[in-house]
């Protein structure tokens, strides 16, 4: 569907669902200010969320806002994530160099496993940040992309056994 403002109203209208062609739903329409609040409230809701998975959001934000941290090392960070099958561990991801070169150029993609402990989320995020950003990412995580022949290229180590992210 299209999510459009008229007026003082949010609609939702041309509804489509490539697996049935046959979709016909009417036009929906609220009034923006209720739906601009009820699209906040939701979106600052987090009690669906896991404490790893809260961890993991929070060290991400914070390092994003630390991007320069990454430069002199010519790194640039993926992403933070958290899986529930693994409620005590988060992972950050970093590529280097910084912008993902021309095919054939040499790249790593390095990773870190990190442990997450019963503290508050924001305790542990920051906690965390200081451990992440203390030295050079590439000697902190492990290679978990590219090859050895790039990490050679880039000066970088490569593990004997790489480790599954």
């Amino acid at each position: 569907m299209t999510l459009r403002r008229d007026g003082d109203e949010a609609v939702w209208a041309d509804w489509r669902d490539p697996a049935r062609e046959d979709v016909d739903m009417p036009e929906l329409r609220f009034d923006a200010g209720q739906y601009e609040a009820e699209v906040r409230r939701a979106g600052e809701d987090r009690s669906w969320e896991w404490p790893a998975g809260a961890v993991a959001r929070l060290l991400e934000a914070k390092l994003r806002r630390r991007a320069a941290w990454l430069d002199r090392w010519k790194c640039e960070l993926e992403e933070v994530w958290a899986s529930r099958a693994e409620p005590d561990r988060i992972h950050v991801v970093l590529t280097h160099p910084r912008v993902r070169p021309e095919e054939g150029q040499p790249w790593l993609q390095f990773g870190m496993s990190l442990p997450v402990s019963g503290d508050g989320p924001a305790d542990q995020a920051g906690r965390l940040e200081a451990r992440v950003t203390a030295g050079d990412p590439r000697l902190a995580a492990e290679a978990w992309g590219g090859s050895e022949e790039h990490a050679e290229q880039l000066a970088s180590p490569w593990p004997a056994h790489r480790p599954q992210p």
